[in-house]
Parts: C-alpha cells; sequence; structure tokens
C-alpha cells in the first residue's frame, strides 16, 4: 500500500513539473525551465517502476497510465480555485 501511495506522489510531483514547465501553463506568473519536464519523465518513470513492483506489469501500466491522464486532466482546473486579484477587490 505504502508503494502504491508513493506511485501516486510521485506521479502527482511529475505531471504538476510536466505541466509547470509548458508555456501555456496558468498555475505560476512563470513557466519553470525545461530541464524540469526532463526530471518529471524520470519522476513517472520511477512512478512506474513502483507500481510495476508492487503489481503485475499488465495492471502497473495500466495504472499508472490512468493516473497520468486522470492528473493531467485535473490540473489545469486548479487555476480555477485559485483567487485573482480582482475578486480580491470585492
Amino acid at each position: 500500500m505504502l508503494i502504491l501511495t508513493l506511485t501516486l506522489l510521485l506521479s502527482g510531483i511529475a505531471v504538476l513539473l510536466w505541466y509547470g514547465s509548458n508555456k501555456h501553463q496558468r498555475l505560476w506568473r512563470k513557466p519553470l525551465a525545461p530541464v524540469w519536464r526532463k526530471l518529471a519523465l524520470v519522476l513517472a518513470l520511477f512512478a512506474c517502476c513502483c507500481a510495476a513492483w508492487q503489481l503485475s506489469h499488465a495492471a502497473a501500466l495500466f495504472f499508472c497510465l490512468l493516473l497520468l491522464m486522470l492528473w493531467l486532466m485535473l490540473l489545469p482546473f486548479a487555476t480555477l480555485l485559485r483567487r485573482s486579484a480582482a475578486d480580491e477587490k470585492h
């Protein structure tokens, strides 16, 4: 169970770094440097290896693809949770 939690955490960090290094991201004022994208790829691969260690290979592949797809779909909506400066004035 701990390894699957580690997989979830590593894939979340990997997607956050991947999204943050995109020039169209809206989480931070400036995008991260492109070198962070390589670290995100390494973290995603490590997360898949951790899942393969705990699960069968087919289940680990499905689990990793499902997690990455879920993180990549939900992360851009996190910008909607942040209040803008115009909302705080009212």
